[in-house]
């Protein structure tokens, strides 16, 4: 029998392709940014706002300014396959109508997706499911692109015999909260306006492809659990899968002292608030956060000791295949509270971070912790010359300036230190060891130099050490030690690299 040539089983796999558009409930507000379809179906591009600069200050007790920010937008849909969309500018953007000289970029960039511009239409494929961000011109307005794959479909078939189903519609139950054996179904034509809290319960499931949107909730006080949209707290065996969140007033989700918690594409969109932070493991053990969108003002990956709750470690973390925009702070975060005896086993792997602001990856280590055994391995890290410079607001009158300093602003590409500060519980210094970076990315725009790794400990016994860097590339090329420029303080040792 004559071999099928690969050309024509690739034209007929593609034909094949199953798209599923999500709808949106009449109520619910589209963004006018964009008109977006796919394969020649209309694709409402969803209304959230984002801060628009990494401007920054501990709760004032009111509000975040609304001109701090600026709207975006989003789209949802399954796809078992490439995807084709074509995106018009609406008259909103920012940057105005698409030309020829319109700089879009794709990212992550190690998708390889590229747009062509036609007019005011852009053209793209997608090679499959996934995340990506679609940037006219810089960062400002993106639009977010969540392409689920096929197995959230089975989300609605296992969505029948929830315990709380919200399906076809806008609705606003303010408070769910769900107990042992109990689970909660979001559809993908539903957005729900409340917060969720699970508290000492076990085998408990939130599921689904629709809305969680904390908006309506306002912030009273200075403490960042409270109340946010979803809160985990002393359980085991959650799962939460499929959901996208939005517009968070404080921390987004929040486990604590908590086992076998995971996180399964779950999309994190429109935080603009203070201290929205993506997911904060506290004082938890067993957890994972995989397959997953997180875009946040504050840190987006959290893992934290608090005071309250650290008669337990912080330990059996994985994080993996995630794509993490940060606004203000740290994409991938140990601390700054770090209330334990000990961090260990932890691992950050195949993740990309595709905006960061003050440093991509760290160790803040604020407290008494022992952490050791963390590895950061396969992390895709993007730089991009237009990155704003992140500010501290002192002044609630001031406007922002990002630009008083000269010249670029890099992020810090690693951080790993001791110190007793405004977050620090213990007052007691802690330890950083065995700490391994391996196959790190840096990837820029060609007119960013190579970020800084700094390393500072806090007194003879109290030490930043042994830490290791393997096989890091600069826009492809592998780095020797004296291409990375490396900041050492006091009481830490300089990194091995090779």
């Amino acid at each position: 029998m004559k071999p099928v040539d690969a050309n024509l089983r690739k034209k007929a796999d593609e034909t094949d392709v199953k798209t599923e558009i999500y709808r949106l409930p009449e109520e619910e507000k589209t963004s006018e940014l964009y008109s977006v379809s796919i394969g020649g179906q209309a694709l409402p591009a969803r209304y959230c706002r984002v801060s628009a600069m990494p401007y920054n200050t501990v709760w004032p007790g009111r509000q975040r300014p609304i001109d701090q920010t600026e709207e975006a937008a989003f789209v949802n849909f399954r796809t078992d396959g490439p995807a084709e969309l074509e995106i018009i500018a609406g008259e909103d953007l920012r940057c105005g109508p698409f030309t020829e000289k319109t700089e879009i970029t794709l990212r992550p960039l190690s998708s390889g997706v590229r747009a062509e511009i036609s007019g005011n239409k852009a053209s793209l494929k997608l090679p499959g499911p996934g995340y990506y961000t679609f940037e006219p011109d810089g960062f400002h307005n993106a639009l977010h692109i969540f392409a689920d794959g096929p197995e959230t479909k089975k989300y609605e078939e296992d969505g029948a015999a929830a315990t709380y189903r919200f399906e076809r519609g806008v609705f606003s139950p303010g408070l769910i909260e769900l107990r042992s054996g109990e689970s909660l179904y979001i559809g993908e034509d539903a957005v729900v306006y409340g917060s969720v809290i699970v508290r000492d319960a076990q085998n408990v499931r939130i599921f689904g492809t629709g809305v969680i949107d904390n908006s309506l909730v306002r912030r009273e006080d200075a403490n960042c659990l409270d109340p946010g949209t979803l809160k985990i707290i002393r359980c085991k065996n959650v799962a939460v899968e499929g959901i996208t969140f939005r517009d968070s007033s404080a921390w987004t989700a929040t486990v604590i002292q908590s086992d076998n918690v995971g996180f399964d594409r779950v999309k994190l969109i429109g935080m603009w608030r203070y201290n929205s932070d993506g997911i904060d493991l506290v004082n938890s053990r067993n957890c994972t956060i995989t397959n997953s969108f997180l875009r946040n003002f504050d840190d987006v990956v959290v893992l934290k000791g608090l005071k309250q709750y650290d008669t337990r470690n912080v330990e059996n973390i994985y994080v993996a295949r995630c794509t993490l925009w940060c606004d203000w702070g740290r994409a991938l975060e140990i601390g700054a509270e770090t209330c334990a005896d000990e961090y260990r086993n932890i691992i950050f792997e195949d993740c990309d971070i595709i905006h960061g602001d003050c440093i991509l990856m760290d160790l803040q280590n604020g407290d008494r912790a022992s952490v050791h055994g963390v590895i950061f391995s396969r992390i895709r890290c993007e730089y991009t010359s237009r990155q704003l410079r992140p500010v501290y607001q002192s002044d609630m009158n001031a406007p922002y300036d990002g630009k008083s300093e000269e010249g670029l602003f890099v992020p810090l590409l690693f951080k790993a230190h001791l110190y007793c500060g405004l977050w620090s519980n213990d007052m007691l210094y802690g330890e950083n060891r065995d700490v391994l970076l391996e196959d790190i990315e840096i990837l820029t725009d060609g007119k960013v130099p190579v970020p800084a790794i700094v390393l500072e400990g806090a007194t003879p016994a109290n030490r930043t050490f042994d830490i290791t860097v393997r096989n890091l590339t600069f826009n492809g090329k592998k780095l020797s030690s004296n291409d990375v420029p490396v900041s050492v303080g006091n009481f830490a040792e300089p990194p091995v690299i090779v």
